[in-house]
């Protein structure tokens, strides 16, 4: 690919999704497009590039579909012991303790699924509007973080493991000490943010998937993860070359653009032959900066979505929080080089 074809592809992949709304509406497609034309672009189809497609794209859209159609059945039963436990335990307790258990198991229950569970949790909570969006906006950081840590949990994690060439347990050794942290202290956060009693208010069932919706999430994931995959080979070559020039503390602060791009993007773009270091700088910023807006990760629009949370109601809450973390990870980072 010729490095304007290069550019031309890149605007549309970072920009047709924040101008036209029905690109935003049926991104993974898009994305699938843009990959499909990248790669004719640099030098057409292989049969193992196809392959690769595929097997990076099956594992974590089986797991989509499987636990979507488990949660579906086991919400009920689900549903009755958080009633019981919310009748023994203070809120900001139960709010945490949930929020982590269910942050740690986002990485095999799949990013979509543990951001379902979130919303009928932050429902079974009896927040009032103010409490739901921080709950929401905390929950996210927590789940977005934990998810990192398996190939299943999320579309940037199965990048980054294929970029990486890791084994399948490779990130949680490699990001693990960095993100059970971050997972600790959001969780927390919730929390906090969720002290006071329990509202009388009956349960507003936010999450009502069905079995069929379940497939077509799972297609959908599947797209975007073949499309990402493509647009990753497709730009490789350039992508070293250039991410090599930035230094790591430019690059850590730049990736905060994955505030208004999925995170994903730019696992696709970046972790191409990095030494781990930087690999691990990078991926925890986009995971951190991933939080701070709507468009920025999955479980952010799932929630926001469900929950009827505007941008801006989103962005007062998780900015702020956002901004401390990656001031925090970043001061870390640094003193131990």
């Amino acid at each position: 690919m010729n490095f304007w074809s290069a550019i031309a592809i890149l605007i549309l992949l970072l920009f047709g999704p924040l101008l036209f709304h029905w690109i935003e509406r049926n991104l993974e497609f898009y994305f699938l497009v843009l990959g499909a034309g990248a790669t004719l672009l640099a030098g057409g189809f292989r049969t193992e590039l196809i392959r690769d497609a595929f097997t990076q794209a099956i594992p974590i859209t089986a797991a989509v579909i499987v636990f979507a159609i488990l949660f579906r059945y086991l919400r009920e039963p689900l549903d009755r012991g958080f009633a019981r436990l919310r009748r023994k335990f203070p809120r900001p307790l139960l709010a945490a303790v949930s929020i982590f258990a269910l942050a740690m198991v986002s990485s095999v229950i799949t990013v979509i699924v543990a951001a379902l569970v979130l919303v009928e949790i932050i429902g079974l909570l009896r927040l009032d509007a103010d409490g739901r969006v921080k709950v929401a906006a905390a929950g996210c950081f927590a789940v977005g973080m934990g998810a990192a840590l398996t190939p299943l949990g999320e579309p940037l994690s199965t990048l980054a493991t294929h970029a990486l060439q890791f084994p399948f347990f490779g990130l949680l050794f490699l990001l693990g000490p960095y993100v059970v942290p971050g997972v600790t202290a959001s969780a927390v956060l919730a929390g906090f943010f969720s002290r006071g009693e329990y509202h009388s208010a009956a349960f507003e069932r936010h999450v009502r998937e069905t079995v069929g919706q379940a497939f077509v999430q799972g297609g959908k994931v599947f797209a975007f993860i073949a499309g990402l995959v493509l647009i990753s080979e497709a730009f490789a070559p350039l992508a070293t070359h250039y991410v090599a020039m930035l230094s790591n503390e430019a690059l850590f602060w730049g990736n905060m653009v994955s505030a208004v791009l999925d995170n994903a993007t730019l696992v696709a773009l970046e972790v191409h032959q990095m030494p781990l270091e930087r690999a691990r700088e990078a991926i925890l910023s986009l995971l951190i900066s991933g939080g701070l807006l709507v468009p920025g990760n999955i479980p952010n629009i799932i929630a926001a979505g469900l929950l009827r949370i505007r941008s801006g109601q989103w962005a007062r809450i998780a900015v702020p929080i956002g901004l401390v973390m990656l001031g925090i990870y970043f001061a870390v980072l640094s003193l131990m080089l």
